[in-house]
């Protein structure tokens, strides 16, 4: 019982931090601007997209347009348990608690640049 109410008392101090605040609300830009393309191009995807480009070149790339949505759905996931151990190593590590913040907000930059590249590839 002890460890939930210091992990909720550290709640406040850990977003009175600017930097952290303001890496999450960028990051959650980010992932509301891939929602908002997908969404606004996904009528205009054709049947199978390139997705998984660390594969080998061909077939291997290729899945079904509704993978796409993936992309910000990992970003979401890779952000919240980012903030949840941010929040659980605040008051112990601050340098690994801001590392997994600004983590959080590059991946979601990478995600949005590959929500943006599929999309300049097959429109």
């Amino acid at each position: 019982m002890n460890v939930v109410s210091s992990f909720f008392g550290n709640l406040g101090k850990f977003w009175e931090k600017s930097s952290n605040t303001r890496f999450f609300r960028y990051a959650l830009y980010l992932l509301i601007v891939q929602f908002v393309l997908i969404l606004w191009f996904y009528n205009r995807l054709p049947p199978e997209i390139p997705l998984f480009f660390s594969q080998d070149w061909g077939q291997a790339w290729i899945t079904s347009s509704s993978s796409i949505f993936l992309l910000p759905l990992f970003s979401f996931i890779i952000m919240l348990i980012n903030y949840f151990l941010a929040l659980y190593f605040f008051t112990r590590k601050i340098l690994l608690s801001q590392l997994l913040v600004i983590f959080s907000f590059i991946f979601s930059i990478f995600s949005t640049l590959s929500v943006l590249e599929i999309i300049r590839l097959v429109i």
